[in-house]
């Protein structure tokens, strides 16, 4: 025998070997072993690996105890990465039909919930999302139970219920101390107190969250709800006036003037100003460095929506994540391009709401560019600015009563703020801005003004040029208002961009 013939007898031996050791290997170790993998790739954010991995226990090995896990895995990567609810509800649903009594019925139960929190963009649905929070007790001692807690408080909340909210959070606090969900569970019971109209007790709880917390995400919230409640209400109760002074380190400049600014707003990667003059949007970097540039046909509107991506009202369409969207609306002759946009929102669900000055009307869009209506209503108004509250509320400031309008999604006026009257006494309001808290800023172009109205649209303050730096502003067209309530103004007059904080 050959050594060439020796060698491929062996190398035939260990193939055999190893394809009757594969055979031979349980169902369950090989599902195992396919779960381990799919959570380390998922964990890499290598999702096509993953899925790959859930899949393959799914389809062929769907009697092993480890199925139902790989289905919640499916479910929550439609969930959270594609958001696709109708999949991610499918594969839920798959759960609690084949595997009622596993260990991930809980979990589908609570990301079932989620998915109704999630996709609900009118409170509609809300109660069904409690309902199938509350259903994650039904099985005792799983490691759920703390989420839904949480998240029961968090739906009731958003509901307006904020007694409630304040029970449920609590719970999470005092029976599950040590969970990943206290410390969010404590910025909920502090918001809610705000809301309630508690700003002191609403400060100890984000205090308690830096003290208990300091390591978490949540303490650095904590600190930006705290130096906001503090400096409308902290300052007043010590008998001193509400005050922001100029931050002189932060000056961003340009080679030339900026020319013909007319909106600023700010995202997590920085603060964006649209310069109609230039037909761009120009960014800067916290600090004030330049960070680049996106040019813009005929910009007039500038929006940030809840992911941070920017949404440029261009004058023949949209510019969204830097992609162009036109947007049609029906005529004699077919589908006629709007043509004179001027201003633009997008809710988290991804519906456009979108203002045009030949139509006279804000326009309602699905994410893929389809009409959905007149929003409110079919109405003739001008608006001069929009904004979309954490909710999907829609805030519209009217250019000829000069008031703002909040509207409920469904189309509801939640609340009408006349602007131009006591106790806001604003000459010309020119722009509107919303902090992380809800409070709405008015801002006054004559008066250099702007008027502070809490989550619920009550009147907070009226902040003057004294108020405001002492005079630095002359000229102020345009604002935004950043996690900590800190403002930032283009002033027309000085043509800079102004930090108070």
């Amino acid at each position: 025998m050959s050594l060439r013939t020796a060698y491929r007898g062996v190398a035939f031996l260990a193939f055999c070997l190893s394809s009757s050791s594969a055979r031979s290997q349980a169902p369950s170790e090989l599902a195992r072993q396919h779960l381990e993998s799919g959570i380390q790739f998922y964990g890499q954010q290598r999702y096509r690996q993953a899925l790959n991995d859930f899949q393959a226990i799914v389809t062929s090995m769907s009697s092993t105890e480890y199925a139902d896990d790989a289905l919640l895995h499916i479910g929550r990567y439609y969930l959270d990465v594609e958001e696709d609810f109708d999949k991610a509800k499918e594969n839920f649903e798959t759960i609690l039909r084949a595997y009622p009594t596993s260990d991930s019925a809980p979990g589908a139960y609570y990301f079932l919930g989620e998915l109704l929190f999630r996709s609900d963009r009118a409170g509609r649905s809300l109660d069904d999302a409690v309902a199938n929070y509350q259903r994650v007790f039904l099985y005792p001692g799983n490691p759920w139970i703390p989420a839904a807690l949480f998240s029961t408080g968090r739906s009731l909340e958003h509901q307006g219920k904020f007694d409630q909210a304040v029970d449920a959070y609590f719970q999470v606090v005092a029976e599950h101390p040590s969970s990943e969900w206290t410390a969010g569970a404590r910025l909920g019971i502090g918001r809610s107190y705000a809301r309630l109209g508690d700003p002191v007790e609403a400060m100890t709880q984000f205090q308690e969250v830096r003290n208990l917390h300091p390591e978490v995400a949540e303490a650095e919230e904590a600190l930006d709800w705290l130096t906001l409640l503090f400096r409308f209400y902290g300052y007043p109760m010590l008998g001193e006036p509400i005050s922001f002074r100029r931050e002189t380190t932060f000056d961003p400049r340009l080679k030339d003037d900026f020319k013909d600014v007319i909106a600023v707003r700010i995202s997590p990667s920085g603060i964006h100003m649209l310069e109609r003059g230039r037909d761009r949007v120009i960014s800067f970097d916290r600090a004030g460095k330049f960070s680049g540039s996106l040019a813009a046909a005929g910009p007039y509107g500038l929006f940030v929506d809840a992911r941070g991506e920017l949404v440029v009202a261009n004058e023949k369409g949209l510019t969204i994540e830097g992609k162009p969207t036109i947007l049609h609306v029906p005529s004699d002759r077919g589908p006629q391009q709007l043509e004179k946009i001027r201003n633009a929102v997008r809710d988290r669900l991804g519906d456009l709401y979108v203002y045009d000055d030949n139509e006279k009307k804000v326009l309602r869009f699905r994410r893929d560019g389809e009409l959905i209506g007149a929003f409110p209503d079919a109405q003739r108004r001008e608006i001069l600015s929009m904004e979309v509250d954490a909710v999907g509320n829609v805030i519209m400031l009217d250019k000829k009563e000069r008031g703002v309008d909040v509207v409920s999604p469904d189309g509801r006026v939640l609340a009408r703020i006349q602007a131009q009257r006591a106790p806001s006494n604003l000459k010309k309001a020119v722009d509107i801005a919303l902090d992380p808290a809800g409070y709405l800023y008015v801002l006054d172009e004559d008066e250099a003004a702007v008027a502070v109205f809490d989550a619920g649209y009550q009147f907070v303050t009226r902040l003057t040029s004294q108020n405001l730096g002492q005079g630095v502003l002359a000229k102020p067209v345009s604002l935004d208002v950043d996690s900590s309530g800190d403002l930032y103004v283009y002033d027309d007059k000085a043509k800079a961009l102004i930090h108070l904080r």
